[in-house]
């Protein structure tokens, strides 16, 4: 990863996120949920700081659409 790259969040940030995410939407989580939550969270951004931590050149260029 660069330095630019976002690192994965740490359980204790995906449920500092899933709280403020919950306020903000008034959308509770009920207790039950929330590990599972939290787990996909971090799962998530761990997955998109791998995506994002691919070099890419200044000349790359997205693929085409693919059609079957």
């Amino acid at each position: 990863m660069t330095e630019t790259t976002p690192k994965p969040l740490t359980e204790k940030e995906a449920e500092a996120l899933l709280d403020a995410a919950s306020r903000a939407l008034a959308l509770p989580v009920p207790e039950k949920c929330r590990a599972g939550t939290v787990t996909n969270i971090v799962a998530a951004s761990t997955a998109a700081a791998f995506v994002m931590g691919f070099p890419l050149g200044d000349t790359d260029e997205p693929a085409p659409v693919f059609r079957a």
